[in-house]
């Protein structure tokens, strides 16, 4: 019986000393993930509300400063560069009043909240106009991918701006500041969108100085995609704002920063009141857009389902737009394919019952054309490539090695680019022909040995007609369609 109590003893000692073990083990997990994500370790409340108070004013210094950032932007955005585009970030003051704002809401400061206001427009002002000027008198002035991609707001550009925000006003909290981070983070949200805007209005006022050479429907599109990128850059700027302004109120209340008290109930219910009523007149018409981009997104996706089950091959560029609330408009470019007028109305009722898309409008542009400009705008994008590559190497290595590699490079680009035109000429040949044709190939650039000499027989379409078919006005009408195809003036067809 002794024994036996010995042992029991001995077992709750042991699940005793386990327990006490793991309890500490998670008391000191806790403890490591507290202190891991502490704020409060270097937090300075009196001067983070100097700081921003102080800097939330857009003159002097920081006017200045927010034109260079808006002027170096605004020439990365012409220069499609993102590197440039980087450059004017790091000197962009634009990003204090906005935390001003969220300051003045998160201590219930209305005059801290009316001055901040205030200077934000300024900002506005004094990015618009900076940008629109660049934008009127630069010899470029076209539309780039850094552009065209911030006029099309998305709910990801808002994420953009919420953790932007958040390291903003963390970074600000601090004691130890640093100028960088903010600057960065919110010049990523804000400068481009505004750049942007600047560039429609510039076009806006292209449009109203030099109207002629427009025909009255040409004149209407032009306005009509100008008014689309000034509110589509101007939407994202306006979301991103939003989103950092709360940003920076959450945390400001999240660190228990002070309210301000005032002597007055009255002037307090008031300037309570004044600072509801425009959180909610940036909050609602925010959520509002939201919605609708999420919508679009949605449809976006239904549109793209729609591609993959009925056209994964052809299709080599589409576009979504909603030209009305209840009225969705989806441009479909396509390679080597001719659509019917009862197939795009078969289509469109397909994507309105199948997919889902409210009221489709379906339009197909003229697919010859089309694809020779895809592949001009190709052309044009490898060499871009090409050339960036050049003048990249040619900093770190010797002019004739750079060179040499260039000629490489554009060699490569070269045979692609025939690849393609060769691939093309061959497949409209058969779309063409599809019963004519026997067989037609292609036969590159070949050396034929002769008694002393070699001879060299450039690249030809080696082509053989079902029996009767190979007339003179066949052939005429296919190497027409194999030039157009090629691009080759001299063309050498060889019939068998």
């Amino acid at each position: 019986m002794s024994e036996q109590k010995g042992f029991n003893s001995g077992e709750a000692a042991e699940a005793k000393s386990i327990g006490g073990i793991l309890k500490e083990l998670g008391k000191a997990i806790r403890e490591w993930f507290r202190v891991l994500l502490d704020l409060q370790d270097g937090l300075d409340r009196e001067g983070t509300i100097v700081a921003i108070k102080t800097n939330k004013r857009m003159r002097g210094a920081n006017a200045w400063l927010l034109g260079c950032s808006i002027m170096i932007a605004s020439l990365g955005l012409d220069l499609n560069s993102p590197a440039v585009i980087i450059g004017a970030m790091l000197v962009s003051p634009l990003m204090s009043p906005i935390l001003g704002i969220g300051l003045g809401v998160g201590l219930n400061d209305k005059d801290t909240l009316l001055v901040a206001l205030q200077h934000f427009g300024v900002a506005i002002v004094i990015a618009l106009v900076t940008s629109t000027f660049y934008f009127f008198v630069s010899p470029f002035g076209q539309m780039t991918s850094e552009i065209q991609s911030r006029t099309s707001p998305t709910v990801l550009d808002g994420l953009v701006a919420i953790f932007g925000g958040l390291a903003g006003i963390i970074s600000t909290t601090r004691k130890d500041k640093s100028n960088a981070i903010p600057g960065v983070a919110i010049a990523t949200a804000l400068m481009p969108p505004l750049c942007v805007t600047g560039f429609g209005l510039a076009e806006l006022l292209d449009l109203i100085i030099h109207p002629s050479g427009l025909s009255p429907e040409g004149f209407h599109q032009a306005l009509t995609r100008t008014w689309g990128i000034i509110g589509g850059s101007f939407y994202l700027f306006f979301l991103n704002s939003f989103f950092i302004a709360l940003t920076a109120f959450l945390m400001i209340r999240l660190l228990r920063f002070p309210l301000k008290t005032h002597v007055d109930k009255r002037e307090a219910r008031r300037n309570s009141f004044l600072i509801v009523f425009f959180s909610l007149l940036v909050a609602l018409p925010s959520a509002a857009i939201l919605y609708q981009l999420y919508l679009l997104q949605q449809d976006k996706k239904k549109v793209d389902t729609f591609i993959t089950d009925y056209f994964p091959e052809a299709c080599i560029k589409h576009d979504l737009t909603r030209i009305s609330p209840d009225t969705n408009k989806l441009i479909l470019q396509l390679l080597g394919r001719k659509i019917s007028q009862d197939s795009i109305l078969y289509y469109e009722t397909l994507l309105s019952r199948k997919y889902g898309l409210h009221k489709p409008v379906l339009l197909f542009p003229m697919q010859a054309e089309l694809g020779m400009e895809d592949l001009k705008n190709l052309l044009q994008e490898q060499k871009r490539e090409v050339v960036s590559l050049v003048q990249a190497e040619r900093e770190a290595t010797e002019e004739e090695a750079a060179r040499q590699r260039a000629q490489a490079q554009e060699a490569v680009l070269q045979s692609r680019m025939d690849s393609v035109r060769i691939s093309r000429s061959l497949k409209l040949a058969r779309e063409a022909f599809p019963e004519e044709l026997a067989m037609i190939r292609y036969a590159p650039e070949m050396q034929e040995m002769g008694d002393s000499l070699v001879q060299v027989l450039p690249p030809a379409f080696l082509v053989q007609w079902v029996k009767g078919k190979g007339n003179q006005e066949n052939k005429q009408r296919l190497e027409g369609i194999l030039k157009v195809g090629s691009e080759w003036k001299a063309l050498r067809v060889l019939y068998y």
